[in-house]
């Protein structure tokens, strides 16, 4: 959060010295850090906790919970921050610096609501999906990691999968937004219990170490 409050910051005094037209979107360092996070989270916690006796179970059951809390705490702070800059900007002469949010372009209204829930669907899609795939590192190595992401990338070539992730895109931002983020919400439960059965086997140190 302090290089997200930094980065906002910076754009302010940006704008104030140039006296020019600014948009940012304070939202892509709060995605950046979620899926980060969420794919060194194994990595960080899971041998200490085999090592201390933690059951599986109760490790992946604190884990979720704690990435569930994670991703509320960070869209809670997101959004106000954003709450906090645009009464910076509406109390300036020339507010001139312009904050993008998705829940902006929706026309919904209580706008910081709205954009709490995105945020909260976005942040825990990214921790959930990279908890996965820091699984898939942390147990089967390189070999397996990047024969994630190869099969992910495969999937994007094949024409129906390919026009149906265009489609779907598409509607985030249509009428149906709001339904298409919980989808996104729901879809990273499905990755935390697809992460479930990649660790219920996993040894207390990496494939790295093995």
């Amino acid at each position: 959060m302090t290089i997200l409050i930094s980065c906002m910051a910076l754009s302010f005094g940006i704008q104030l010295s140039t006296g020019g037209n600014l948009t940012v979107s304070s939202g892509i360092a709060v995605y950046i850090f979620s899926a980060i996070a969420g794919f060194l989270t194994v990595k960080e916690t899971y041998p200490f906790s085999i090592k201390m006796g933690s059951t599986r179970k109760n490790y992946y059951a604190a884990t979720s919970l704690f990435l569930l809390l994670l991703a509320i705490f960070m869209a809670a702070v997101h959004t106000l921050l954003i709450m906090v800059l645009e009464g910076m900007e509406s109390s300036m002469v020339r507010a001139d610096l312009k904050i993008f949010y998705f829940s902006k372009i929706l026309g919904y209204e209580n706008l910081h609501l709205v954009n709490f829930f995105i945020d909260v669907a976005i942040c825990f899609f990214l921790l959930a999906g990279f908890f996965l795939l820091g699984s898939l590192f942390y147990r089967f190595g390189l070999i397996g990691g990047y024969a994630a992401i190869g099969l992910a990338a495969v999937l994007l070539f094949i024409p129906v999968v390919r026009d149906e992730f265009i489609k779907l895109v598409f509607e985030f931002a249509g009428d149906q937004a709001l339904q298409y983020f919980a989808y996104l919400f729901g879809i990273g439960g499905v990755f935390l219990v697809i992460g479930w059965f990649v660790l219920i086997k996993a040894a207390a140190k990496t494939a790295f170490s093995r």
